[in-house]
């Protein structure tokens, strides 16, 4: 697709002007890293400890649902590896975007469990010991970015609202790095309150969303590597 190319070749070009790319975050005492998209399992991208990865879409209006694409042959679909340069070893995960309207909100989806499912059930993790949340984005397009942190199959009701951040993506390569202690429910939530603590105590997934609210066409790319927790 040209599209992709031009986006990879900006985002190269960008790396050449000194906004560089961190290479694949390690895991330590001091941080966990949640998905670094180095790990393939039977032909799909997985987090970093082999949770599953998927991309979807929602939308207001069920007659305008987003189109996204990954990679080539994957169901349910999935985010596709890509190089930055040719040379360089580092993999990050793309996909790409368009959104409709009329669409009050829009938005595709980039599910990442952090453990595999064991008997069918999610695995949780405890990051409520973590100070801040970080990820690596290069995004065309896209004016809105959202992370969510879910909990399933834990015993809580899994209709609310997620503890989530929204920012508006910066151009080039960047890091978004932001305390946990910022995620929150939206404020129109007013009967599904639950604690982010509780939630974080008690991880299953992070959504990565490029959304809109009161939609206008958009089209475009998002890039992301280095899903971090850090202390």
């Amino acid at each position: 697709m040209r599209r992709q190319g031009r986006g990879l070749g900006a985002m190269a070009a960008a790396w050449a002007c000194g906004l560089t790319w961190t290479l694949a975050a390690q895991s330590s005492d001091k941080v966990l890293v949640y998905a670094d998209f180095e790990q393939v399992q039977d032909g799909r991208p997985v987090s970093a400890r082999g949770g599953a990865m998927q991309l979807f879409g929602y939308s207001e209006n069920t007659h305008r649902p987003p189109v996204f694409k990954g990679a080539a042959g994957l169901e349910p679909p999935g985010p596709e590896l890509v190089h930055v340069k040719p040379e360089d070893p580092n993999r990050l995960g793309k996909f790409d975007v368009e959104l409709f309207t009329p669409n009050q909100y829009s938005g595709v989806v980039l599910e990442i469990k952090g453990l595999p499912d064991q008997d069918g059930h999610q695995v949780a993790d405890d990051v409520s010991g973590f100070k801040n949340f970080s990820v690596q984005l290069y995004t065309t397009g896209i004016t809105g970015v959202r992370v969510e942190l879910l909990t399933r199959g834990q015993g809580r009701d899994e209709k609310v609202a997620h503890p989530q951040v929204t920012f508006i993506p910066k151009p080039g390569l960047n890091t978004y790095r932001v305390p946990l202690k910022t995620f929150s429910q939206p404020s129109w939530v007013t009967d599904t309150r639950v604690d982010p603590k509780d939630v974080m105590k008690q991880l299953t997934s992070v959504n990565i969303i490029a959304y809109c609210d009161d939609c206008r066409p958009t089209k475009g790319m998002v890039i992301v590597d280095n899903v971090v927790f850090e202390k």
